[in-house]
């Protein structure tokens, strides 16, 4: 009984010792591409400010444990309704007004071009957007 007791204890400690297995990460990257004649500022209602002058990109990502699939909602600030962006310090429209409609709005998931990698077992999303000179031309009619 006393060996049946020991190879008991010996086998609870040698599996409760067992190293969890890696499950991964999954990185979300988003950038933001400026390839317009204009400076520009992107601002949400918490005062958040991206600053992008012409000809640059603003990149950010964030690292998350696990296997997770692309974000579904609103990459770029979801925790907003409405997304404020500057053309030139003089030139504002609303992303997300309920005045007008931009024809890309950079809430929406779908307007970021998302590109999927995987490397040593990682998965990597990169959500881009990119401004032109389209995006301003549409501001001013607004």
């Amino acid at each position: 009984m006393k060996y049946f007791i020991l190879i008991l204890l010996v086998s609870i400690l040698v599996f409760s010792c067992r190293k969890p297995s890696i499950e991964g990460e999954t990185v979300h990257e988003r950038i933001i591409e400026n390839n317009s004649s204009h400076s520009i500022n992107i601002k949400n209602l918490y005062n958040n400010e991206i600053k992008i002058p012409r000809g640059e990109s603003f990149e950010d990502k964030f690292v998350s444990e696990g296997e997770n699939p692309p974000q579904v909602y609103g990459y770029l600030i979801p925790e907003t309704d409405s997304i404020e962006v500057i053309y030139d310090d003089t030139l504002t429209v609303y992303h997300g007004s309920i005045n007008y409609l931009m024809l890309r709005d950079l809430r929406r998931n779908d307007m970021f071009n998302l590109t999927e990698s995987k490397t040593n077992g990682f998965n990597h999303y990169t959500y881009t957007y990119s401004f032109t000179d389209v995006d301003y031309d549409e501001a001013r009619t607004k």
